[in-house]
């Protein structure tokens, strides 16, 4: 019996997974060449925080693609490292608030820049038109998924 399917390293899973693995490793990389002891999943919790500081952890991990107990783990590091606070949430006692410290506003201001390098690096030679039409394609994939799901 014939098959119609394409070899693994030509499907799009394999390609967004290897994307995704080695995006993230240069990203860890370029983040501790600089000093900073952060994950690129750190990095998206600061940045998150950054556009809506006061959410709480589950919102919080419903924004990041991350499930509870991963973004507690990293809530954990990140206020260890001070970075952030968490705040008793006044209308629901058993949740909490995520706030950005001044030290954590600071790290992910600097952090935003290495992010922008690391981002024009792995678009260089994809013109504007190249990046809207994988934004575009992307986005249609994502919506197929959430419709079938």
């Amino acid at each position: 019996m014939e098959r119609n399917v394409p070899p693994t390293d030509e499907s799009l899973g394999f390609w967004i997974y290897r994307i995704y693995n080695q995006a993230s490793t240069y990203l860890r990389r370029t983040f501790q060449a600089h000093g900073y002891d952060c994950t690129p999943e750190q990095w998206g919790l600061l940045t998150r925080l950054r556009d809506g500081e006061g959410m709480n952890q589950s919102r919080l991990g419903e924004r990041t693609f991350k499930d509870r107990h991963n973004v507690t783990r990293m809530l954990d590091l990140l206020e260890k490292r001070g970075l952030i606070e968490r705040q008793v949430d006044e209308a629901n006692r058993r949740a909490y608030r995520v706030f950005l410290t001044e030290a954590g506003k600071d790290a992910e201001e600097k952090l935003k820049m290495l992010v922008m390098g690391h981002r024009a690096a792995m678009f260089e030679g994809l013109s504007v038109e190249d990046r809207a039409a994988m934004g575009r394609i992307f986005t249609h994939i994502v919506k197929n998924i959430e419709q079938k799901g």
